[in-house]
C-alpha cells in the first residue's frame, strides 16, 4: 500500500491506468483489415514504435501500412482501426486526480501517438469537460519528446526538466517493464494491474 503523505511529486502512465485499453481489439481490426499475414510481418509490427516516437507521422504511419499489405485503405478506416483499443475512462479515476492534484504535483508520462491522444483528450473534453493541461502540471508524449518508456533517458529527462526529488516521487505504471526502468533511475513505483484501480492502493 501506498502513503500519499510520503510523496510530493505523482507521474501517471495514460492506457490502463487513466483510460481503460485493450490492445487486443486494434490487432484484430487490423488483422481483419490487413489479412492475419500481413498484420504480422515484422515491418508492420515495428511501425507503432515508430509512430510513437514521432519517427513517423500519422500519414506515414498509414501509407507504410497500405505499401506492406499492397491495400488502398483510407487513413479515416486505419486510425479508426488503430483507435480502438482506447476504451472508457472511468469517473472515479478523474475524480482521484482532482483530489490528488490539490497536494500534489501531477504530471503525465505516456507512450502513445498523435492520434492517440487527440482521441483520448478530446473524449475527456467531451466526459469530463476538462483537459489533460488542467488536470496534470505538465503532459510528457514520447511522440513529442522522441523517446519511450522503458528507457531510462525518458525518465531522466522528466526528472531534471522538474528538478524531482526521486524519494518523494511516485510512477504508477501497469506495465512491468516500465516500471523496472523507472526503478533503475531511482524512482519510487506503483505497478497496478492493467485497467485496475491505482486508488485502490493507496492508504
Amino acid at each position: 500500500m501506498v502513503r500519499l503523505s510520503d510523496f510530493d511529486t505523482i507521474i501517471f502512465d495514460f492506457g490502463g491506468v487513466i483510460l481503460d485499453i485493450d490492445p487486443d481489439l486494434s490487432r484484430r481490426r487490423f488483422a481483419e483489415m490487413l489479412g492475419i499475414e500481413n498484420a504480422r510481418k515484422p515491418e508492420t509490427e515495428q511501425l507503432p514504435q515508430l509512430y510513437e516516437t514521432g519517427s513517423i507521422s500519422r500519414t506515414e504511419f498509414v501509407d507504410r501500412i497500405n505499401l506492406i499489405a499492397k491495400t488502398n485503405i483510407p487513413e479515416n478506416e486505419i486510425i479508426a482501426a488503430w483507435n480502438a483499443m482506447l476504451l472508457n475512462y472511468k469517473p472515479a479515476r478523474i475524480e482521484w486526480i482532482k483530489r490528488l492534484h490539490k497536494g500534489h504535483k501531477l504530471l503525465l508520462l505516456s507512450n502513445t501517438n498523435d492520434a492517440h491522444f487527440e482521441y483520448f483528450h478530446n473524449k475527456l473534453i467531451a466526459e469530463y469537460g476538462v483537459t489533460f493541461y488542467q488536470l496534470f502540471d505538465h503532459v510528457y508524449l514520447s511522440h513529442e519528446m522522441g523517446l519511450l518508456k522503458p528507457s531510462h533517458e525518458i525518465y531522466e529527462r522528466v526528472i531534471a526538466e522538474q528538478q524531482l526529488n526521486l524519494q518523494r516521487t511516485l510512477f504508477i505504471e501497469d506495465t512491468a517493464r516500465n516500471v523496472a526502468g523507472a526503478q533503475e533511475v531511482g524512482l519510487q513505483t506503483l505497478l497496478i494491474p492493467r485497467n485496475g484501480e491505482f486508488y485502490e492502493f493507496f492508504e
